[in-house]
């Protein structure tokens, strides 16, 4: 163990003891890595920035010493000790910016983010354009570039720890390389969570524990297993808290003399802090101890200047607001975990901060309220004057449910009556109604709202409020000049009336009896009157109010002029969608009668949701009914609802209007928040959870059809698990887009959209029940092919007794290996869900019984075949290239870089095709050429960009020959002289000998193995 290691690196230089880190040594990484660090700065880019060098490093881990608390020291395991010190070491390798890769800049992602986000064509790209003008042209080019490199740095060192060279953050080949050397013992599953909390230094997603696991095993020593979440929020803040003059020397800083504004105030802040320590706690009779717990951080600094003063105040109280955010998310980590790793960290104590020669009293920004109330009442907050009537709505359904509670189905009422001649609207309910004191504390204070008052909330711990930022009453003021409030509150003796003229003006309260008021509201309730502006366009009342207010949980009645009263708002989300489909289409109508379509509806923990399924006469099952797309009335007949007010229009779960016509209401505490204006909703883990139960929703129906379809409906289970294809097929249609993909994948996950057989049962599997085999076996024939449709129409039926009876060849295959019956190539999503997670292992040709059989294992064993994703590669530019030409994009060939084993296969073949995949015969010499590339030291894996574009250029040698296709042959010495112009203009050639790949071309012919050029179809010529 090396003397200079800190507590955190002695500790986790143990984990080099076990298994899943043997072989790996941190001293050398640590030495190689203080090599790395000290070029940072060489090339006159970060030569202005603070420093990121090991001392930099060195003064981070020290912090661990009292930022983790002794308890939760005893419990982090060697793995944690590991990747914390880890993230530390390799956080701000992203800042290194070799020669070469300043050389090719434009062959990166940085001209895109120059114009794009630096240099753009307004007025703030104008404003940066003209702060640069007094630098050298080359100059200018060094600071955009660094600017690029500093927006991307994070992610940088994620794609080098993973052994991506992805161009989109600068090419840097030799720095990805020397991290892959330096970290090739670590478990691949480790280097994945390293990249990931990396990279999480400079995002906001640390709350979400499925991309930071709180148990991650790396092998099955519990000393193997780590807090990913806990090392990141770890990482976050003590690269946060290292503000002090040791990482900025003072010589250095007058040497320099930086002319980036950016970093004058950056190293100014710095050189003033001295340290950056824990407070002590206070006991039970409030003095400080040393015992007792710690939750803030003092800074101790002294300026001289005003500039480093506002930048280090600036900067700490961000840093104040991540630090309470990450003791937040490791609360609620350890509660639904049932763990204990301790973050205390809450407050940042700034009253150590010093600044000589200026007066010791703060001053602050004063708001003008006239032109910021006119800011509020304009088109900047609401964009729509449809939000008036729903924000008086929402405030008197917020008050009828406080005072009637699971009363206001029956007792709550709220009425709303529009009078064009006279230009009045009114709405007026029974609720709680005001007291003096809330007229005065939130109703006439703008973002003051009563319900998030720590008193209320006190006393109404229970209570859900729609609103919740206290500024509806300011939205009248987009349509009126003229508006008066009646209240009534039960605790008071006295109703209150108020008549505003102008949201600038001042307002007088006159009281008055009971008695003397509209009956509707007393004892309690409120009164709202508008004399809406001439040049205002109120629009059809009935229709807004219909459009927002979905399931009120009271009676809401509406009078527009008409002398009509229409009730507005339903009991539940499927008489809610019910309606709007029957409002829709007259057909639809019928068939809801009929039965044809029907409402499902299901009550989950604080969701509703309803979504609509239509009866297939042909084959017995309810589909989803997908929504109509576009249309006038779209805006009302789906969406996704919080406390019953419609917030987002689009099918619940889908971002556009497509997908399945459904309709979605979240309650209670736990629903999500939503913006200001009510247009959307918050990105929150509470909407993460809803969006989750949607799709958990979704795919529950699918399960139940499928045993709908056996049990009750007496198909078979092949024909009843192929349906389960059909059905989800609405998830993958090409408008569907889903809200988050990864979601809607592990839910589908679960549905059974595999068949299996073994020991001639026949059962159906999900893709989440495939991975507990260990290897799975499928045969592709036209005889196994129309089996499985014989098996359709059979119920109880399998292979095995089918081929016994068809006289069909003993099956050599491991009875213990269970037979995958689904065929490949049908349904794109089943095909998705099988190839990201199994690979080939043996393939046997058999051509005269026209037959190919696979046998598949996990991926996440060693890899057999190169990977098929240009853009994972960073060969993205080759995905459009068939576009100049009016081609579809070839499908390009999988390349065995494993041991594969085949039999069978003759000289004319040089692949297989298994569904829409081409796997390329191991021993075929474009084979041989990647076994060289194997060979050499930095090859990369399945995703090398080499093998990638040889798959690519295979696959459109291939594809343009037309020897796959059909039987008409161009002159392959023109497509060969075709396909090495095209690789040289897209700067691929270079990736791999061009004269081997040509002779290997014309070594044999390029027919691939094809159960299905035994069938006929139309212009079939084979």
């Amino acid at each position: 163990m090396d003397a200079t290691f800190s507590l955190a690196e002695q500790n986790a230089d143990q984990a080099s003891n076990y298994a899943a880190f043997g072989g790996f040594s941190l001293l050398q990484t640590r030495k190689d890595l203080e090599e790395l660090l000290g070029k940072i700065g060489q090339l006159g880019l970060f030569d202005q920035y603070t420093k990121h060098d090991i001392s930099h490093i060195e003064a981070m881990l020290e912090k661990l010493d009292w930022l983790i608390p002794d308890a939760t020291k005893a419990r982090l395991t060697a793995a944690d000790w590991l990747l914390i010190v880890l993230s530390a070491y390799f956080h701000d390798l992203g800042m290194l910016v070799t020669k070469d890769e300043y050389e090719k800049r434009y062959e990166s992602g940085f001209e895109k983010f120059r114009s794009e986000v630096l240099l753009t064509d307004d007025a703030d790209g104008r404003d940066y354009e003209a702060r640069l003008a007094g630098l050298s042209d080359e100059e200018k080019e060094r600071f955009l570039y660094q600017e690029f490199v500093r927006e991307n740095h994070a992610l940088r060192v994620k794609n080098w720890i993973l052994g991506v060279d992805a161009p989109t953050a600068g090419i840097c080949t030799v720095a990805m390389r020397e991290v892959q050397r330096m970290l090739a013992a670590l478990d691949p599953v480790f280097r994945d969570d390293l990249a990931q909390v990396c990279e999480s230094h400079h995002l906001d997603d640390l709350y979400d524990t499925s991309i930071y696991p709180v148990q991650q095993y790396y092998g099955n020593d519990p000393q193997e297993s780590a807090n990913v979440q806990y090392a990141a929020v770890l990482l976050r803040t003590i690269d946060l808290l290292h503000i002090t003059r040791d990482r900025t020397p003072s010589i250095t800083f007058r040497v320099l003399n930086p002319s980036d504004p950016i970093s004058q105030v950056e190293w100014a802040k710095q050189m003033a802090v001295r340290a950056v320590k824990e407070v002590w706690g206070q006991d039970a009779e409030g003095n400080k101890s040393k015992t007792a717990p710690r939750d803030t951080i003092a800074v101790y600094a002294t300026f001289t200047d005003g500039d480093g003063f506002f930048g280090l105040t600036s900067y700490l109280r961000f840093a104040a607001k991540q630090l309470r955010q990450s003791h937040d998310w490791i609360q609620r980590s350890n509660v639904a975990n049932g763990i204990d790793y301790q973050f205390p960290w809450k407050y940042i104590d700034t009253s150590r901060i010093q600044a000589k020669g200026f007066l010791t009293q703060t001053f602050q920004f004063s708001l003008d309220q006239t032109k910021v109330l006119d800011l509020l009442t304009g088109h900047t907050l609401y964009n729509d004057t449809d939000v008036v009537l729903r924000e008086l709505i929402q405030n008197s359904l917020d008050a009828v449910r406080l005072q009637h509670g699971d009363e206001s189905h029956s007792a709550g009422r709220v009425w709303v009556n529009w009078d064009p001649s006279s230009r009045v609207l009114e709405v007026c309910d029974n609720g709680s109604g005001m007291t003096q004191a809330i007229i005065e504390n939130n109703l006439l204070k703008a973002g003051s709202s009563r319900y998030q008052d720590a008193e209320f909330r006190k006393k109404y711990p229970d209570f859900t409020p729609i609103s919740r930022f206290g500024i509806g009453v300011l939205s009248t003021f987009m349509v009126a000049d003229e508006v008066e409030i009646l209240t009534c509150h039960p605790e008071e003796d006295e109703a209150r009336q108020m008549s505003l003229r102008s949201v600038h003006g001042e307002y007088l309260v006159r009281t008055l009896s009971k008695s003397d008021i509209d009956q509707r509201i007393a004892p309690n309730g409120t009164f709202v009157r508008l004399k809406i502006r001439p040049s205002a366009d109120v629009g059809d009342v009935v229709r807004i109010t219909q459009k927002w207010i979905v399931l009120p949980e009271c009676e809401v009645i509406v009078e527009a002029g008409s002398g009509s009263l229409v009730r507005v708002g339903f009991e539940s989300v499927g008489h809610a969608l019910r309606d709007a489909i029957s409002r829709y289409d007259a057909n639809f109508r019928e068939q809801l009668d009929e039965r044809k379509i029907r409402i499902v509806e299901k009550e989950l923990d604080g969701l509703s949701i309803a979504y609509a399924v239509r009866w297939n006469e042909y084959f017995n099952e309810w589909m989803f009914l997908p929504f109509p797309g576009p249309s006038r009335e779209a805006h009302s007949l789906a969406g996704t609802c919080v406390g019953g007010i419609r917030v987002e229009s689009s099918p619940p779960g889908f971002r556009r209007a497509s997908g399945v016509w459904s309709l979605a209401n979240a309650w209670g505490p736990r629903a999500p928040r939503t913006n200001v204006a009510r247009t959307e909703i918050d990105a929150t883990p509470e909407f993460t959870r809803v969006v989750e139960q949607i799709y958990s929703a979704y795919c529950d129906h699918i399960r139940e059809e499928v045993e709908q379809l056996q049990s009750v409906r007496s198909h078979s289970l092949t024909w009843a698990t192929g349906e389960a294809a059909i059905i989800s097929s609405i998830f993958s249609a090409k408008d569907s887009l889903p809200i988050s993909r990864p979601s809607l994948r592990q839910s589908l996950s679960k549905v059974p959209l595999f068949l299996l057989e073994q020991g001639g049962i026949r059962s159906h599997a999900s893709a989440d029940d495939l991975l507990k085999f260990n290897a799975l076996r499928m045969t592709e024939s036209t005889v196994m092919e129309h089996i499985e449709y014989l098996l359709r129409e059979l119920p109880g039926g399998s292979r095995t007794s089918l081929m016994k009876v068809l006289a069909e060849a003993e099956d050599h295959w491991d009875e213990s290996e269970p037979v995958i019956c689904t065929r490949l190539g049908r349904d794109n999503h089943v095909d998705d869900f099988f190839l990201s997670a199994w690979q080939i292992a043996e393939m046997r040709a058999n051509k005269s019984e026209r037959r190919c059989d696979f046998r598949w294992i996990k991926l996440d064993d060693e890899p057999l075949w190169s990977s098929v994703d240009l853009v994972e590669a960073g060969l993205e530019r080759l995905t459009t290239e068939q576009e100049r030409y009016g081609h579809q994009k070839s499908q390009l060939v999988h390349i065995p870089i494993g041991s594969v084993s085949i039999s069978g296969f003759t000289d004319k073949e040089v692949g297989v095709r298994v569904g829409g995949q081409l796997y390329l015969i191991p021993g075929h010499p474009w084979a041989n050429m990647v076994d060289d590339i194997r060979k050499l030291s930095d090859w990369k894996g399945p995703d090398d960009e080499r093998v990638v574009a040889l798959s690519w250029m295979i696959a459109n040698v291939i594809d343009v020959s037309g020897r796959y296709y059909g039987p008409s042959v161009p002159n392959l010495s023109e497509i060969l002289e075709d396909m090495r112009i095209r690789a040289r203009r897209l700067e691929i050639s270079h990736l791999f000998n061009w004269d081997d790949f040509a002779t290997a071309a014309v070594s044999s012919e390029l027919g691939f193995f094809d159960t299905r050029r035994w069938q006929r179809w139309a212009q079939n010529f084979w």
